[in-house]
């Protein structure tokens, strides 16, 4: 099955924030990435090489909640951002959820999970479409000590703001298992290893 999209996703070199590009290094988003203050949002898609141009999304993690809130469109202009929210199922279980409304107008359900048998790194996410259970994507996480935080191939074509929010729940849970891993023993081992899931 080839995709009918690929995205190379980078983090610099203390992972601090993010950049998006295709396969055939055409760069789309820079991810400005902020845990510390106040009002701003964890997450901001920038589509421009820095933090100056303008914003195509965000995702905000809600406290004392391993849930997130992403903002499709501007924030600069909120009255036209398009709120979705990423839902974890469980408290154990690294599966996280949403439910948004496709650019054809109807509403599907979608699912992330930890997945073996697809992927190329070592620790892989499918999204799966909850009706059909079709996979419509998949993050392959890079390597431990790579600048590569990973790879998201999308196997369905259903619109630009599916694929933006694929986009962001999938380095949505990336950043959020990053800062559970550096939460929990990042102080002593540098934060490497092992996968997290946890909320921020």
């Amino acid at each position: 099955m080839d995709p009918v999209a690929q995205y190379l996703i980078t983090h610099s070199f203390w992972r601090h924030n993010y950049d998006v590009s295709t396969t055939n290094k055409t760069h789309l988003f820079h991810v400005a990435n902020s845990s510390f203050t106040p009002g701003k949002a964890d997450l901001t898609f920038h589509r421009s090489p820095d933090s100056n141009g303008p914003i195509a999304g965000v995702c905000k993690f809600r406290h004392f909640s391993s849930d997130c809130e992403i903002g499709l469109g501007d924030s600069a202009q909120p009255n036209r951002m398009d709120w979705e929210y990423l839902h974890k199922q469980g408290f154990m279980k690294r599966i996280y959820w949403f439910r948004m409304q496709l650019d054809d107008g109807t509403k599907q359900t979608f699912t992330w999970k930890r997945t073996h048998s697809l992927g190329s790194g070592s620790e892989n996410h499918k999204l799966v479409e909850e009706t059909s259970q079709t996979v419509v994507a998949v993050f392959s996480s890079g390597g431990i000590f790579s600048k590569t935080t990973g790879y998201l191939d999308i196997y369905s074509n259903l619109g630009p703001r599916f694929s933006l929010m694929a986009l962001i729940s999938g380095i949505a849970l990336i950043e959020k298992g990053r800062r559970a891993r550096q939460a929990s023993g990042g102080a002593a081992s540098g934060g490497g290893g092992g996968g997290g899931g946890g909320g921020c």
